[in-house]
């Protein structure tokens, strides 16, 4: 026979001459399927390189099976998922590993047009998807004849291909020796992720299948190579116990499974009381998430984190930065808070006396233009309660942008309907704006965007004036770091 291409299954059916006299025949069938899927690549350590999804094609495909490439341009993910839906229009999902740049997705059905979404996991963040459109092939059975002898007979060939593989497998000829499974052991648990190990103390696989569910109570199939002992399943929840169930395969028959539970580590903080906290349980991007006040379960509160600037840990409070929010708002949006905190927003002034009320706090405010950039940074930040208005208080000042905001220590916070102070014209009316307004203001960030005449804009004078609104602004707090 002619020797097989590299991850393709031919069937090959033989017709030969038992007795010639009698006119006896038999049919003897050959099937060769390789199955292959490259190991994952060891996990590499997170950079801090926001990572980039390049372009997914399908360089290779079958009647059953898609081969798929995708490239990293920038940076590395953690693990990556596949999905799509079958003929049945079933959702389906391919955990994939971080290291992995091709995967073969098998058993699909000839003709037939699907859509593959390849999505990278980075930390807790979920980023792309990348995708493609591809038909499979058709399904085709050609006969041909061929002479088996001279004067003898001759015998129907019958070529069948479906791709199943990435690499080709190591040898077509299965070994004589049933292969066992030996035990399946986790050596390494995270909070979102378990490592399994396994032996093969007799004969060889063509390929293993893991199966789990996940938190949700989906079963999860992961196909891996034959060759590999080691598996790292990303994507799982803290504080749960899991069940692995390890299948080895060898040609037609599965075998197994051989079985492990574990529960995954909870994590430091399972209620983070800030981004401080939140960034010790895991490293990851700059993100909205949720934290608890004060660790309570039952006082939860969605925020942006910065995860970038400075080492990080900075929880997000005040955002300028395209005039899409009006900020001309009464006291009581002001304790609230108001707008999108991946956007533009104020978190609330009950929130910040909640934040600043415990253990020393640090603030930063980010100042940006098209051109430049500076920041402010004050020790020892607190908001004090309703009682006393949500009067500022501060520290020692350090930072590019000059200091603007100690001349407004110890002031209440006004609006344009309630001046704690009594003034005839509050400052927050005069100023278009709503701060902790002195006798008025230094710094108004909170301010009418894109104003740059009567002081009203949104302003920090030691470094650009009264004259000039500046179009990006962050405020943002974390524990102080000495």
């Amino acid at each position: 026979m002619a020797a097989l291409l590299p991850g393709w299954m031919d069937l090959w059916s033989v017709r030969v001459m038992l007795n010639q006299s009698l006119n006896q025949w038999i049919d003897v069938h050959f099937l060769h399927c390789g199955l292959s899927i490259t190991a994952p690549a060891p996990q590499e350590e997170k950079t801090l390189t926001k990572p980039h999804l390049g372009e997914l094609t399908a360089p290779h495909i079958t009647s059953d099976s898609v081969q798929l490439e995708w490239s990293v341009p920038e940076g590395t993910f953690d693990s990556f998922t596949l999905q799509y839906r079958d003929a049945q229009g079933q959702p389906q999902v391919l955990p994939v590993d971080g290291g992995s740049r091709t995967l073969t997705v098998p058993g699909l059905s000839p003709s037939h047009r699907y859509k593959f979404n390849l999505y990278g996991l980075w930390g807790r963040t979920r980023l792309g998807p990348v995708s493609t459109d591809t038909v499979t092939g058709e399904g085709a059975l050609a006969p041909t004849m061929a002479p088996l002898g001279t004067g003898l007979a001759w015998i129907d060939v019958h070529l069948l291909h479906c791709g199943l593989s990435i690499t080709a497998p190591a040898s077509q000829e299965k070994p004589l020796t049933k292969p066992r499974l030996g035990e399946l052991t986790a050596p390494h648990v995270t909070s979102d992720s378990v490592q399994l190990e396994w032996s093969v103390p007799e004969g060889t696989f063509d390929s293993f299948t893991l199966q789990y569910r996940d938190a949700q109570g989906q079963p999860q199939v992961l196909p891996v190579d034959g060759g590999s002992r080691t598996l790292t399943v990303p994507g799982l929840s803290p504080s749960r116990r899991y069940k692995f169930n390890l299948y080895g395969l060898w040609g037609r028959t599965r075998l197994g499974p051989v079985s492990t539970d574990t529960v995954t580590a909870p994590l430091p903080h399972p209620h983070p009381r800030d981004c401080a906290e939140e960034q010790l349980n895991g490293p990851g991007p700059s993100r909205e998430t949720l934290i608890f006040l004060g660790g309570d379960p039952a006082r939860p509160l969605r925020v942006f984190c910065d995860m970038d600037t400075d080492g990080g840990g900075w929880l997000v409070f005040q955002r300028r930065q395209d005039g899409g929010t009006d900020f001309w708002r009464g006291w009581d949006e002001y304790v609230r808070g108001f707008g999108n905190i991946s956007g533009e927003f104020w978190l609330g002034n009950e929130a910040l006396h909640a934040l600043t009320s415990g253990p020393p706090v640090e603030l930063r405010v980010d100042l940006r233009t098209p051109r430049d950039a500076a920041f402010a940074r004050y020790r020892d930040f607190r908001v004090a309660g309703a009682e006393e208005h949500f009067g500022l208080r501060l520290g020692a000042y350090s930072g590019t942008a000059g200091d603007a905001l100690s001349y407004h220590a110890g002031s209440p916070f006004s609006t344009r309907d309630r001046d704690p102070r009594g003034r005839p014209r509050p400052c927050a009316v005069a100023y278009t704006g709503a701060w902790w307004y002195h006798n008025c203001h230094y710094a108004n960030l909170n301010g009418r965007y894109g104003t740059p005449h009567h002081h009203q804009g949104v302003t920090w004078f030691p470094w650009k004036g009264f004259g000039f609104s500046i179009p990006f602004t962050e405020m943002k707090l974390r524990p102080q770091r000495d």
